[in-house]
């Protein structure tokens, strides 16, 4: 048996109780989301007919089914959302972060394992159940959101944070982009809360960042129409913008204007040289090209943190 089998091992045998929990969290947010995509869809779809049908008739429809399905739905995109964070606080605070200060990884480094097979036998015993974990449940969210998407009005649509994340690519690589964050913070603060707290924080600035330049990272669409035909594609896709456009085809912001009819805005909006309005956005066709420059891009940087963690490493067992 080779020397990095062997320290893969006991890294599975020291923390196979993360590892069973995080099994388990899998598994049991599959069996939700097969619920969520199944019987709850179904009976919310039902129910969301009949409400339909009763705002433009007099009868009265129990809105419970779909706010049922909404709460469920709900708590299941914020638990993926919150994947990312939970693997950065484990990375930061016990796979790498104990070892330092408890002084057990320079007790390892005496034996059988190197520095460098130590680290990479954490990060291949941690990093592969991540990522198929991740996987399953953004698979199966898709596939549940697909089934709701225009059977239950409550659904969110592709564009809005839960859908547009919990759907995609994007939330595995950042639960590998957020391990690699904390094992390369464990290594450098050496002590488990510190570790943690800033293992979070780093992982919050990541996501944020992520979110902030993927709509920059693919050429979006710019839509103009006419004043009496209103704004075109807003509310319909990622927007990055919106106002007025003007004669000499500038865009400007659209000025505030709390008239009751249009007509009085228009001539508000014509004072100020306006033409008719503009949308800047993402449609649903950009929503793939979206998603995999931005993958692209955090696993860049997750190979970044993971050769800094390496060179960590060296410099500090010489």
């Amino acid at each position: 048996m080779s020397t990095l089998s062997a320290s893969a091992r006991w890294t599975f045998r020291l923390h196979r109780w993360a590892l069973i929990v995080w099994a388990a969290l899998v598994v049991v947010g599959i069996g939700l989301l097969l619920w969520l995509a199944g019987p709850l869809t179904d009976e919310a779809a039902r129910a969301w007919r009949l409400y339909d049908t009763c705002r433009t008739a007099s009868c009265d429809a129990d809105d419970s089914a779909f706010m049922r399905y909404l709460h469920v739905s709900n708590l299941l995109s914020q638990i993926l959302l919150g994947l990312p964070f939970l693997v950065a606080g484990w990375a930061g605070a016990s796979l790498t972060g104990r070892d330092m200060e408890s002084g057990t990884a320079s007790l390892a480094w005496t034996q059988a394992a190197t520095p460098a097979r130590w680290l990479a036998s954490r990060l291949a015993a941690a990093g592969a159940p991540v990522a198929v974990g991740a996987a399953c449940l953004v698979a199966l969210h898709r596939y549940a959101w697909s089934v709701a998407d225009g059977r239950v009005g409550v659904a969110d649509r592709w564009w809005q944070l839960q859908a547009f994340y919990g759907n995609g690519p994007v939330i595995v690589t950042l639960c590998l982009a957020a391990l690699a964050t904390g094992v390369l913070t464990g290594l450098v603060v050496r002590r488990v809360l510190p570790a943690l707290g800033i293992s979070l924080v780093l992982t919050a600035l990541l996501f944020t960042a992520a979110h902030w330049l993927m709509p920059h990272l693919w050429t979006p669409v710019t839509e103009i129409s006419r004043f009496q035909d209103g704004y075109r594609g807003l509310y319909t896709g990622v927007e990055l913008s919106h106002g007025l456009v003007t004669r000499t085809g500038a865009h400007l912001p659209t000025p505030e204007c709390h008239a009751h009819t249009m007509d009085v805005c228009r001539r508000i909006y014509e004072q100020h040289g306006g033409t008719g309005f503009y949308v800047t956005f993402h449609p649903a066709s950009h929503y793939w090209p979206l998603q995999l420059t931005t993958t692209a891009l955090l696993l860049l940087v997750t190979a970044l943190l993971t050769a800094a963690s390496f060179v960590v490493l060296r410099r500090r067992t010489g």
